[in-house]
């Protein structure tokens, strides 16, 4: 299969997958208690940009696709990324790691889970910027999980912070 049609076909898999996230923020249970937003507003407007985006792709792909892909890495410094075959094994690390967040989200809690993931993610994938990316782990992790419980009162799993009180 040539680049253009595995581009192709991904921009419709993705189109794909952004509709099925839209449809399914509608079957998020609404809250008994009469809220201005509730739980299912930031996955539908996550959902609507999802769509948006997922439609450029598409038409970009129709129309040709981007031609400039490895004029535009040399620019950003990332020639080295762009590569003409999939890395399977990375594919199935990433994988295997979503599962396991998905198994340890309610034990762990979001902060701490979502910090342990995104740490192991950027280990394997041989980053070189641990104290960067330690700080960008920490407030998407703790600080999320203190503004949406605190500020937005959005009931996250605390998990193990239970312990602490939080």
């Amino acid at each position: 299969m040539d680049t253009h049609r595995e581009e192709r076909l991904a921009s419709f898999v993705v189109a794909a997958f952004s509709v099925a996230y839209f449809v399914g923020a509608f079957f998020i249970p609404v809250a008994p208690l009469k809220q201005q937003l509730g739980p299912g507003a930031f996955p539908k407007g996550i959902g609507v940009v999802m769509l948006i985006l997922s439609a450029i792709y598409v038409i970009q792909q129709l129309r040709g696709g981007v031609k400039e892909d490895e004029e535009r890495a040399t620019i950003i410094g990332a020639e080295e990324k762009v590569q003409g075959k999939i890395n399977l094994k990375r594919i199935g690390f990433i994988l295997v790691l979503m599962v396991f967040y998905a198994f340890v989200f309610e034990r762990l809690g979001y902060a701490i889970s979502t910090f342990v993931v995104f740490m192991a993610g950027v280990f394997y994938l041989d980053r070189r910027h641990f104290v960067r990316d330690g700080i960008v782990a920490v407030i998407a992790s703790f600080v999320l999980y203190f503004v949406f419980t605190s500020i937005l009162r959005v009931q996250l799993p605390a998990g193990l912070l239970k312990m602490f009180g939080l």
